[in-house]
């Protein structure tokens, strides 16, 4: 074979390589659009089912919206009920009008956080992965605030479209996310938008991905001020210790192990 013969047989391996590559892309990019658009077709709005979990029955876990009566088992809501027997790792639903935010949200039971880096609902390998809870958070006996992670998909998918808070004017027109648990709707009003990144645990800064269990209020208005400093714009929304936070957190790519943050209050 000539040398000009076996070029043209390497260029044509190598895009035969390319061509399948965009062609799983894209394959999994449908996988995950038909997945999605089943649970949402079987999460059905609804309000709470008077039917117990097993779950909230065995452990006695109860709910934290209800002060005056405490000792009121957890109950599961039923439109999501059937994503619940489906996966028990289903813990929520989020949701930003106006934009392709719209996922189950996950968080693996056994302790491995990064399972659903690269697992959809179905436990399938997924490179778009699911959004999924910090590990450290909890939806029964609840913790102060709620982190979740996704990716920023360059197809828009999963936290894909969150960066787009940079932008005041995007704020303006999506100030509201919709986050449910399996136990109790809720709408959060975004605060904070900032740029951050993972530090080496020697760094000495402000790490929104350990702000979970704030032990005070001074620890609380520490932190309050740091995001204040590092966000994009003011949002006029302000929060007092006791009040639950969201806390959406997806790759930034501006720099090395980068991190764009939404931070938003429970209204």
């Amino acid at each position: 074979m000539s040398k000009r013969g076996l070029i043209r047989g390497l260029c044509f391996i190598i895009a035969l390589g390319c061509f399948g590559y965009l062609g799983f892309y894209e394959y999994q990019r449908r996988n995950t659009e038909s997945n999605v658009e089943t649970l949402m077709a079987r999460a059905s709005k609804a309000s709470y089912s008077f039917e117990e979990t097993a779950e909230a029955a065995d452990s006695g876990a109860y709910s934290s919206k209800n002060p005056e009566n405490p000792g009121r088992k957890l109950f599961l809501l039923q439109q999501y009920k059937p994503l619940y027997e489906k996966n028990k790792n289903f813990i929520g639903w989020i949701k930003i009008d106006g934009t392709g935010i719209d996922y189950p949200v996950m968080k693996s039971m056994n302790g491995n956080g990064e399972y659903y880096l690269n697992h959809d609902f179905n436990q399938k390998e997924d490179r778009n992965g699911s959004l999924f809870m910090d590990d450290e958070c909890d939806i029964v006996k609840p913790t102060e605030n709620w982190i979740i992670y996704g990716h920023n998909m360059k197809s828009g998918k999963m936290f894909g479209e969150l960066d787009n808070y940079k932008s005041e004017a995007f704020w303006a027109a999506h100030p509201y996310v919709s986050f449910d648990t399996i136990y109790e709707t809720g709408t959060y009003s975004v605060m904070y938008a900032f740029e951050s990144r993972v530090y080496q645990d020697t760094e000495i800064a402000f790490k929104y991905y350990q702000f979970i269990d704030p032990a005070s209020p001074l620890e609380f208005d520490s932190a309050m001020n740091e995001m204040a400093k590092a966000s994009f714009y003011d949002t006029g929304v302000r929060a007092v210790y006791g009040d639950r936070l969201l806390i959406l957190s997806t790759c930034d790519y501006d720099e090395e192990n980068g991190r764009f943050v939404v931070v938003c209050k429970r209204d």
